[in-house]
């Protein structure tokens, strides 16, 4: 009869596979969502060739700091080589990856006053439009970044270095903070404009074309702008 296995912190897993190695993973947390299913925060080791103990994974080298990964999948297949306290230092995967998809528990989980954050992250972009009106660019980008690096939400700062690289023509790195900017703020016209300019300004005419094309849509009181580029980017296609 087969046992599931049912993961929870701490839990260290490991499963031979086809190959003849053995891939080991420990649980750092588990989350329950509505739905009944779990997430397992997974932190990978390297393989190895035979089944490791508790001892041998403490010596393993991190391929992957962290994961989510569906908990059912563990349920078979995986055996359960023991249970230790996860270390402080184990979370650095999973609070960068909080910080990125669920600021405020980040902030919670780390202990950090949200107000405190906000406010030192708005010191560094005031800092930055003073000196992106001096024109002083390279320090600019550095201020925007320092208030995005505290503040991943500062649509705002991302906005704003965007179009600093495009100044400079940074197509790509401006193409990135866009793409971010609208993570957060989907109905941001500017930085959707920039985005399709971005791709224009890099060869990528075909999808500048649609994301010019869609905007028209999306943006009905600007559909005249984005025509004429829309138009533009097209006939740039046609011509590649």
């Amino acid at each position: 009869m087969i046992t599931e296995l049912h993961v929870k912190a701490g839990d260290v897993i490991a499963k031979r596979e086809e190959s003849g190695q053995w891939s080991v993973r420990k649980v750092l947390l588990v989350d329950d969502w509505p739905d009944s299913s779990q997430a397992a925060h997974c932190r990978f080791y390297d393989k190895v060739a035979t089944r490791p103990t508790l001892a041998d994974v403490r010596k393993l080298g991190v391929r992957v700091g962290h994961a989510p990964i569906d908990a059912a999948s563990y349920r078979t297949g995986w055996e359960l080589i023991g249970n230790e306290p996860v270390a402080r230092d184990e979370f650095e995967g999973f609070i960068v990856y909080l910080k990125l998809t669920d600021f405020p528990r980040y902030l919670e989980f780390t202990g950090q006053d949200p107000d405190k954050v906000v406010e030192a992250a708005n010191a560094h972009y005031q800092r930055a439009l003073v000196l992106d009106d001096q024109k002083k660019r390279a320090s600019a980008i550095d201020e925007y970044g320092k208030a995005v690096e505290l503040f991943p939400l500062f649509y705002e700062a991302l906005d704003n270095r965007g179009l600093l690289y495009m100044e400079l023509a940074r197509w790509r790195e401006a193409l990135g903070d866009f793409e971010a900017s609208l993570q957060v703020e989907p109905n941001g016209f500017h930085a959707y404009f920039s985005r399709a300019e971005c791709l224009l300004r890099l060869g990528e005419f075909s999808q500048a074309e649609k994301l010019f094309s869609d905007g028209m849509v999306k943006f009905p009181e600007q559909a005249a702008l984005l025509t004429k580029f829309r138009d533009y980017a097209r006939n740039k296609n046609k011509n590649f």
